[in-house]
Order: C-alpha cells, then sequence, then structure tokens
C-alpha cells in the first residue's frame, strides 16, 4: 500500500471531527511544536536526574506528543485522540517498533498524572 494510500485509510478510520479535522498545513506550528518537543526532552532529562520520575515520564510522553503534531501540523491534520495521533502512518518507524514501550509510557504517565504518584519505574523514566 502507498503512503498515499495508508494515509487517506488512517482519515477514513479517524474521520470523526472531533477526533480528525483537515487544517492548513503550517511549517511555523509544525517547527513550534517540534522546538517544544526538545524542550520536554530537556525537561524529562532533568526531572530524571532529580529523581522525579513521574515528572520525567509526563515531559516525555509530552515530548511524544508534541513530535507527532509537528508532523500532523506540516501535513495539514488536526486531531483530538491520542490513539489516532500515534496512528498516523507518517510518524518515524520508531512510533510503530516501539508502539509496546509508547503505550506503557501512556498507561504508566496517566497513572502518575491523574492517580497517585510515585508509581513510575526509574528504568521506564530514564528509558
Amino acid at each position: 500500500m502507498s503512503s498515499n494510500a495508508t494515509v487517506l485509510q488512517w482519515e477514513r478510520q479517524w474521520s470523526e471531527p472531533r477526533l480528525l479535522r483537515r487544517v492548513r498545513p503550517d511549517v511555523a506550528v509544525a517547527r513550534s511544536r517540534l522546538q517544544l518537543a526538545e524542550t520536554n526532552v530537556l525537561r524529562a532529562k532533568r526531572e530524571a536526574a532529580a529523581g522525579d520520575h513521574d515528572a520525567s515520564l509526563i515531559f516525555a510522553e509530552q515530548a511524544l506528543i508534541n513530535a507527532a503534531d509537528a508532523l500532523l501540523a506540516r501535513d495539514g491534520y488536526g486531531v483530538g485522540s491520542h490513539v489516532a495521533r500515534f496512528g498516523y502512518p507518517r510518524l518515524p518507524a520508531v512510533y510503530v517498533s516501539e508502539r509496546h514501550l509508547i503505550d506503557e509510557i501512556r498507561s504508566s504517565r496517566n497513572t502518575a498524572q491523574y492517580d497517585a504518584s510515585g508509581g513510575v519505574r526509574p528504568a521506564l523514566a530514564s528509558y
């Protein structure tokens, strides 16, 4: 299946307006989101070094979102779902090859952010 065909299939899968919308492709927004991803990676490293593994993982997961959103903005999409976002076919292959790790990061981040602190494994936060 060609790249364009996989993107069209992805669009059809997530066509509900609250999940996926077409927007004007915007390189400036893409650059801004990529810069934010880089900032959040630095934040994650700082928090890991300080021993706050919850905060480290929260920032690391946000960096994954920011980087994906940079590509989506570049290509003219706005996405309101993490599942749709991380399923975008034009993301780097690491988003697919490390899907299990990303799911573990998201699950642990949800627990740390919404349920209880102190549960993030240090090895996961410093991965």
